[in-house]
């Protein structure tokens, strides 16, 4: 059979749509065929639904050739071509290109594919390279370089170098963004105290601490003068303009790969709407809680990360004050959602995730004992057979000679799946890292409610 394979990631009046591949496919088929087809998909990688499909018939021998349109469509990367070529040579199916008119079932249509396949990966980094550039020299023009604007923004296109750009324009919800600043920059004032009150003020979206957090580090709202341009220098920002450009007008922009040498600031078109005083003032303040954040590790119970509140659906946070433990719901502390905060206590649910845990041991270890039994019934067979060496011809000891070699390459296959699932396992004795990771690799999640807890496991 033969497999007609076509792809198109957008719809676009230059592109060629799925029905003219087909039809141009056709033309190249005879006999039985099958039409294996991606719509909305890159051919960067190979994770297409069509595409697997397609690779799975081919490792049933369904297929014994392929035909696309071009080369393309049906991949842009050498190393993914290299490993389906690999596949499709194993089982003799043969490739043509319509396009670039080569036929794999001679020598010259594969040095020709090859070939292809480089210049087609290069198109694709080049490509990307240039679009890549596009963005940055956009930003470094003062454009909004694009995706979503920020809140308090909206976007609007502006004549710019006798060009047409997108600029970003105060709206509506701008005074937010200097209310936000202002709570947080007095003394006493949270992430989370700050969310409590915006959400007092504004019903247009519902604020957390991570939704804060990010509008605070955001310097498209600052007017960038000499301050600012000192503070991104010394967190070694590449600065795209000069010191003297920073004159308190305009807003920032962060853009580039967030790796040490491709971090870049910017001026923007627009105009920033705080002062740099009150902008620098709430960055250092932000600094010092990173210095203090909790760093995840569950310092109060093997379970954190796990437990989520069975009636927002929100994570619980385990507190402890005055020696005992509290879940803190951060469906209430952070989204202000108002519930009854009556949950099972929490010693009852670890004692019951390590009585679950120990029953799965308890399997492994059962699992052990049958390993080991069975590897003693092996060692005997072994035994058995060497002692009917002495007596054999040599037909009858090259056949005990192949029979121990299979029976030891058992034992060792068994041995080695024992040695790896029989690493200590009584839960109650590891200590408070080991249980972590264990709980890591066995549980998905825990809903917590007033009267039970509900477990979801990975396995």
């Amino acid at each position: 059979m033969t497999a007609i394979y076509v792809r198109q990631s957008v719809n676009k009046k230059d592109s060629i749509s799925i029905e003219s591949q087909i039809e141009k496919c056709l033309r190249e088929t005879q006999g039985e065929y099958k039409i294996y087809q991606d719509k909305g998909f890159s051919a960067k990688t190979i994770n297409r639904p069509g595409f697997l499909k397609m690779m799975e018939d081919v490792e049933q021998k369904k297929i014994d050739k392929i035909v696309v349109y071009r080369l393309d469509r049906f991949s842009r990367s050498i190393t993914d071509f290299s490993k389906i070529w690999d596949i499709l040579s194993q089982y003799h199916v043969d490739f043509i290109s319509v396009n670039e008119k080569f036929d794999t079932a001679s020598p010259m249509g594969r040095a020709m594919l090859h070939i292809i396949m480089i210049f087609a990966q290069l198109e694709r980094e080049t490509i990307a390279e240039r679009v890549k550039d596009n963005y940055y020299m956009r930003a470094k023009n003062g454009a909004w370089a694009g995706g979503p604007a920020p809140f308090g923004f909206s976007i609007e296109k502006k004549m710019m170098s006798n060009k047409k750009v997108s600029c970003l324009v105060p709206n509506q919800y701008i005074f937010l963004i200097e209310k936000i600043f202002q709570i947080y920059a007095q003394k006493d004032a949270s992430l989370g105290s700050v969310a409590k009150e915006i959400n007092k003020i504004s019903n247009q979206r519902k604020w957390d601490t991570v939704s804060i957090s990010r509008i605070l580090h955001n310097p498209v709202y600052v007017k960038c003068d000499n301050a600012i341009y000192e503070y991104y220098c010394g967190k070694h920002y590449i600065m795209s303009q000069p010191k003297e450009a920073f004159t308190g007008v305009q807003g920032g922009m962060i853009i580039g790969k967030y790796t040490e040498n491709e971090k870049y600031f910017l001026l923007s078109s627009h105009k920033g709407i705080l002062s740099s005083k009150l902008f620098l003032q709430c960055q250092h303040k932000l600094e010092k809680n990173n210095q203090i954040k909790n760093t995840g590790k569950g310092k109060y119970t093997f379970l954190s990360g796990f437990l989520k509140c069975g009636i927002c659906g929100y994570s619980l946070k385990v507190v402890c004050s005055k020696g005992k433990r509290y879940f803190v719901c951060s469906g209430r502390t952070n989204y202000y959602i108002q519930h009854k905060t009556d949950y099972v206590c929490l010693d009852a649910i670890e004692k019951a995730f390590e009585e679950e845990t120990e029953k799965l041991f308890s399997s492994i270890e059962n699992d052990f004992i049958k390993n080991n039994t069975e590897i003693i019934k092996i060692e005997k067979k072994i035994h058995h057979l060497i002692e009917a060496l002495a007596e054999g011809n040599a037909v009858s000891k090259k056949y005990i000679y192949d029979e121990i070699e299979a029976l030891e390459q058992k034992k060792n296959l068994i041995q080695k799946h024992t040695n790896e699932a029989t690493t200590k396992y009584h839960f109650s004795d590891m200590n408070d890292n080991q249980k972590k990771k264990m709980t890591k690799q066995l549980l998905e999640k825990i809903f917590v409610f007033s009267d039970k807890a509900e477990f979801y496991w990975k396995i």
